[in-house]
């Protein structure tokens, strides 16, 4: 067995176990990462890097069908779906080059092989194609292990009709047809990419609406714009029955309605990989899902071991996990940092996009806030007019009495980018006058945040309640 030592050992390199790493050599801690797979996790090889490379994809495809109202007249298209699919997998490739650089720059060991914990200082790896193990033995140790896709009965993932993220990125051909279980963010993104690609789409959710986490005016308009590219919704049911016929799958839903696809996507809940790395024996605590119990610190109840991600649940956002390395790496060093949830952005890749940070009006009140709100929609925009994106709005949160900004809810052109203007005013705590008085450029989309801060004061000049 060969033996090596480190101040930190990460297990899990995707975007907390990498960043995690990263962090930690960057302030001076020899720093060893145990991945059995590909450097970035689900985020960069299965999830959100490849699915926005086929959004993109998506994206030009309705730019191409509304480019009559611009004077610009196209004959016919046509997708070779082998090169798109070809290209989203370069830009992972080139992404996965690009952390090994700055592993290397970094001088962080990477071992490739199945960690496990054997006590509260020792992973033991098995080695990726060798019957080598090596012993780590580390001060301290991050589990960043994430969470994956499981079966929903009455569906069994198998990985040919019956997929999860995984199986449909690695799509050869587009599907026919396409049904979607579960209309949260995976649910959505991949209807409006599919929808664009040509296949009939057809969502089931067993919630009220289809993205039930966001605003109920902004999940109203994604539905909206989603039936109008051909997108069948069904809220308020459950697949009861399924059975392959000839190649393809009935369902059965509750609702009496019969669906027939080629392809079944799961995109409903994640379960955290906490099975298996050794938590048992070190009596790591976890709660009923499986889910590893963190302090504010994102301690273990043994303080030399963190974890951070998907692991520990929470938001399961890339950018929350990377958030949360660095906490844990700062922790390490001694900087006794806690964890902040306050200002966390958000987007869904959806056409149009969706932004969010912070507290939506409905949850602002049951916290007993007098809420006050801006509103300026996107048919009021000149920008918005000139690239014909007129979908949408933005809305923004705050507190009547003090002006205090408590969140923003988005839907419409770039909101995915305009949502961290109102995060960084938020977490900068400026109060909505700030915002409001910030000259915007002329004509741009971020004069719509700043007419939604005027708004709420009355006082936006393109908009009238």
């Amino acid at each position: 067995m060969e033996i090596k030592n480190a101040d930190v050992c990460v297990i899990g390199g995707g975007p907390g176990g990498y960043v995690a790493a990263i962090r930690a050599s960057k302030l001076g801690l020899k720093t060893i990462v145990v991945e059995k797979e590909y450097l970035g996790g689900t985020c960069l090889n299965w999830g959100c890097i490849p699915t926005k490379a086929l959004y993109h994809v998506a994206e030009k495809i309705e730019e191409i069908k509304k480019s009559e109202i611009f004077g610009i007249s196209v004959s016919g298209y046509s997708l070779d779906f082998t090169k798109a699919m070809s290209r989203k997998d370069k830009v992972v490739m080139a992404q996965r080059q690009g952390l090994a650089y700055h592993f290397k720059k970094n001088n962080i060991e990477l071992i490739t092989g199945v960690g496990k914990l054997s006590s509260p200082t020792t992973v033991d790896v098995n080695v990726e194609g060798s019957d080598n193990t090596v012993r780590v033995n580390a001060k301290n140790i991050i589990i960043a292990t994430g969470a994956f896709a499981g079966s929903v009965p009455p569906f069994i993932l198998d990985g040919n009709v019956v997929i999860d993220n995984i199986g449909v990125l690695s799509l050869k051909e587009i599907p026919k047809s396409l049904l979607i279980v579960g209309g949260g963010v995976i649910g959505s993104e991949f209807a409006n990419i599919f929808s664009a690609f040509g296949s009939e789409v057809t969502i089931i959710e067993i919630l009220p609406r289809i993205l039930s986490t966001e605003d109920v005016e902004v999940s109203k308009v994604i539905a909206k714009s989603l039936e109008k590219k051909g997108v069948k919704i069904f809220t308020n049911t459950v697949a009861k029955d399924v059975e392959k016929k000839g190649g393809r799958i009935v369902c059965k839903t509750n609702n009496g309605q019969e669906i027939i696809a080629d392809k079944i996507l799961i995109s409903v809940g994640r379960k955290p990989l906490s099975d298996n790395i050794g938590l048992e024996g070190l009596g790591i605590k976890r709660d009923e899902k499986g889910f590893i119990v963190v302090d504010d610190y994102l301690r273990t109840n043994i303080p030399n071991i963190y974890a951070v991600g998907d692991v520990i649940g929470g938001y399961q956002l890339a950018h929350v996990a990377s958030y949360e390395g660095k906490i844990a790496a700062e922790n390490i060093a001694g900087h006794n940092k806690p964890i902040d949830y306050k200002v966390i952005p958000w987007a869904v890749f959806t056409s149009p996009e969706i932004g969010t940070v912070g507290l939506n009006e409905e949850q602002a009140k049951t916290k007993g806030y007098n809420v006050c709100f801006g509103l300026f929609p996107f048919s009021n925009s000149g920008k918005a007019y000139i690239t014909g994106e007129t979908e949408g709005f933005i809305k923004i949160v705050t507190d009547k009495d003090t002006g205090e900004i408590l969140g923003a809810q988005m839907v419409g052109p770039r909101c995915s980018d305009l949502v961290h203007e109102v995060a960084v005013a938020m977490k900068g705590e400026m109060v909505i006058d700030n915002l409001a008085d910030t000259v915007h450029t002329h004509p741009t989309l971020s004069e719509a945040v700043m007419e939604a801060a005027e708004d709420c004061f009355g006082l936006a000049t393109h908009f009238s309640k």
